[in-house]
């Protein structure tokens, strides 16, 4: 997994689920049944404390700010259909998490067997960061961003005398327009949902989602030297080109999907014909900042007038219409068909901004007329062949037709020099067709084997995008044989698995399984990207890409449950990969993976449980490239580049019940996970170590480890005041400690010459949860 810049571990990740679930709420005692004939109602309401205002801890369970919360959970359920009544109407209300901004509420009715209705509502905040500092004012949610005037320039020019220059050295005056930011998106999501059953045979199905997404992303932007330059009052300075600041992207979106189908059942077959649609809206089709950036050699905080403004284009509206039809069949009392049929239409036309950004030809068209075409067939034929043996034969067909038009656009980069590039409308399908049987050796042995086949083919719909070739260089000459804009037109895998259960006793029984998989890739050696322009879009010799390349896999996995006394019990099960990519002169050469996973349970009695639980994983990845660029000839000078990615977590849960006169029940779970990534780089072409003085410049070796480690202990006492009421008193412990050097860019002062700081911290807190809440039960 990756560093804290990017996502938690896996293992940390299930830790933040974890938080992320009702903090009050108590597993319920009513089987299937009870819930069916007569189920309880609850009405639950209580205070929450946090000590502290963490984006990270509170990043999707509403609880990222200090104070005190309202907690509140209710489950009401009714109708003349419960409680064995003669009636068939039921209706329900459901709320969770409300007083947080993780909160849900839905209610339904219906009239078993013949209608129902329901509404949702549910709302989720992503907290991004509570540390992210700017100069630029603006709201966050909002689209244009200004610099105040007093801050002057940031000159990015290199000066005579070495030392730190640009955004390294901000004024005091610069710094003192710094200020603090929390950043979040909202998403609202309104759901209405109906249903009828016309006949025994016949009933549709309706449902509509409106989501609301509000709030900002943050991004990072270069800036443009040439844009609005003739508006830029500083007189006598050039700007800046290529210097970065990161934003506010605002996330102003709203998304109506429809959902609709009809369905029919009969004795042998069943069919159902159905619509989505989406619709997607972008209340801005830009951001726009200010670049304070000037390319000319001057000091820090020179004062002026306006600045150039920059503009970054947000995400375009959109629609998508599918209609769905699938449907089954029973050939014989043993032989079952089933199948499935998909068109979807996905189009985009909103017009381009930032067209000052072209060259005096303009732009050959003021919008993308963009249109994708997608495509669904599947079919399955299932038959026991004989008591023990079930065969099964399947096929699966997807196509993504891009019909979008292509052109040449002839743009200024960001650095002012002239670039021509098309438009690529990449397409492609993919077949695949699995055969397996299942075969019943004893009662207690079973076999599962398997075999998968899978075509993927990628093209471009239009001769432009084909046969556009960029400039011919000593370093790609003659590189043309045959026009393509895809590097891997086909990819062919084949898949053989088996899978082997035995039960050796009633207290035993192991799992062991095998795959092995070879994909083998076509590659166009003279692929040419027109989308990157001039010579960009050349790929070095031998390069593949790893998710296209040709590779071999080998996957290993086993597992043991064991019933050791009747008290206590243990399960364990681990895997392992290979790959090899065994046709790649450059890029991924190899990787593996391995994880292992424990548990263990103990019943004290019927009153008491304990389980403890471990899991470990581990991932390496081998890269080789090489520096320089050439497309026709191999690079001698090559490096490698190794990854490994490390996680433990290791946990403990209890569970007691039946203390103070069977009113009391105690609940506790600890749990604690560790995750390090880190690279190692080796540079084959130099003869003197990385550390020897005078070499210090190469970028070789381990970088230091990008690391988190989270605990969690979470305590909760559920005490019966009577039959019908209750109340719960929690706390939870939750410490994050993160180390990812890359956060180290952000700081004022140890910048790129040309980033604006934002003074981000890696992501650690130390959170203290309490909570209490009174449960209240009827029927």
């Amino acid at each position: 997994m990756k560093s804290v810049n990017g996502v938690l571990s896996v293992k940390s990740l299930v830790l933040a689920i974890f938080a992320a679930l009702p903090l009050v709420a108590f597993a319920q005692a009513e089987d299937d049944v009870t819930i069916l004939t007569k189920p309880t109602n609850f009405v639950e309401v209580g205070l929450g404390y946090t000590d502290t205002a963490s984006a990270q801890f509170g990043q999707y369970n509403g609880l990222d700010r200090s104070g005190i919360y309202v907690l509140g959970n209710l489950s009401l359920r009714g109708g003349d259909a419960y409680g064995q009544g003669s009636g068939t109407n039921l209706w329900a209300i459901t709320a969770t998490d409300l007083g947080t901004t993780s909160r849900s509420l839905d209610a339904s009715v219906r009239n078993q067997g013949k209608w129902m209705l329901g509404v949702s509502f549910d709302q989720l905040r992503h907290n991004i960061t509570d540390d992210y500092e700017t100069p630029l004012q603006g709201s966050m949610g909002g689209n244009s961003f200004t610099m105040p005037q007093g801050f002057g320039v940031v000159s990015t020019a290199r000066p005579a005398v070495a030392g730190p220059y640009g955004t390294q050295v901000l004024t005091p005056d610069q710094q003192a327009y710094f200020h603090r930011v929390k950043v979040h998106s909202n998403r609202d999501n309104s759901g209405f949902t109906f249903g009828y059953n016309f006949n025994e045979q016949w009933d549709a199905q309706f449902s509509w989602n409106h989501i609301e997404q509000s709030g900002a992303k943050l991004i990072s932007s270069g800036t443009d030297k040439n844009s609005a330059s003739a508006g830029f009052s500083l007189a006598g300075y050039s700007l800046g080109g290529e210097a970065i600041q990161m934003i506010m992207n605002p996330t102003d979106y709203t998304t109506d999907n429809i959902n609709l189908a009809m369905n029919w059942v009969g004795t042998k077959a069943f069919f159902t014909a159905g619509y989505f649609g989406s619709r997607f809206r972008d209340s801005y089709d830009m951001v726009s900042f200010p670049n304070p950036y000037t390319g000319t050699n001057v000091a820090n905080g020179t004062p002026g007038g306006a600045y150039a403004i920059d503009a970054l284009s947000t995400p375009p509206g959109n629609n998508f219409n599918q209609a769905n039809f699938s449907g089954g069949y029973n050939l014989t009392p043993r032989t079952k068909l089933v199948a499935g049929y998909s068109y979807g239409r996905n189009t985009q036309n909103v017009g381009y901004v930032n067209q000052d950004q072209m060259q005096p030809g303009g732009l050959p068209v003021n919008s993308l007329d963009g249109k994708v075409i997608i495509t669904h067939a599947d079919a399955k034929l299932t038959s026991r062949a004989t008591r023990d043996l079930t065969l099964s034969a399947g096929v699966n067909y997807n196509k993504r037709d891009n019909q979008t038009p292509s052109y040449t656009y002839e743009f200024l980069n960001l650095g002012g020099d002239p670039q021509t590039s098309v438009n690529i409308p990449l397409s492609y399908s993919k077949t695949q067709g699995t055969l397996a049987a299942d075969y019943r050796i004893s009662s207690r042995q079973h076999l599962h084997a398997g075999y998968e086949y899978e075509r993927t083919r990628r093209w471009c719909n239009n001769a432009l995008a084909n046969q556009a070739q960029g400039e011919l260089s000593p370093t790609n000459l003659g590189y043309y044989t045959t026009a393509s804009c895809v590097q891997v037109p086909k990819n062919e895998e084949n898949k053989f698995v088996l899978n082997y259960r035995l039960t050796a006793s009633d207290e035993v029984s192991l799992n062991a399984g095998y795959a092995y998989s070879d994909r083998n890739a076509t590659v166009n050696s003279s692929f040419y990207n027109p989308m990157q322009g001039n010579e960009e879009g050349f790929e070095n010799y031998g390069y593949r890409a790893y998710f296209d390349a040709s590779r071999t896999e080998n996957l290993f996995k086993a597992g043991i449950n064991w019933q050791a006394t009747e008290k206590l019990s243990f399960s364990a099960d681990g895997r392992g990969t290979y790959d090899d990519y065994n046709d790649s002169p450059l890029g991924v050469q190899r990787g593996h993976s391995t994880s292992f996973n424990l548990d263990a349970s103990y019943v004290f009695s019927e009153k008491a449980i304990a389980s403890i639980y471990a899991s470990s994983q581990r991932r390496t990845r081998a890269l080789l490239s090489a520096n320089g660029r050439n497309a026709v000839a191999p690079l001698p000078n090559t490096w490698t580049n190794d990854l490994t990615d490390k996680g433990n977590i290791y946990g403990i849960t209890a569970k007691r019940s039946g203390l103070m006169a069977g009113k009391l029940q105690l609940v506790a779970d600890v749990a604690y996970s560790l995750d390090k990534t880190r690279y190692s780089t080796a540079l084959n072409y130099v003869a003197a170590s990385c550390t020897t003085p005078g070499n210090a410049g190469y970028s070789c070796g381990s970088t230091p480890d990008i690391r988190s480690a989270l605990t969690r202990v979470k305590l909760i006492a559920n005490y019966e005041l009577d039959r019908k009421s209750a109340i719960t008193f929690g706390y939870i412990y939750e410490k994050l400690d993160s180390n990812d050097y890359y956060y180290n860019y952000y700081q004022l002062g140890y910048t790129g010459t040309t980033t604006m700081p934002t003074n981000q911290l890696s992501p650690s807190y130390t959170e203290n949860v309490v909570f209490v809440a009174y449960r209240y039960s009827f029927l």
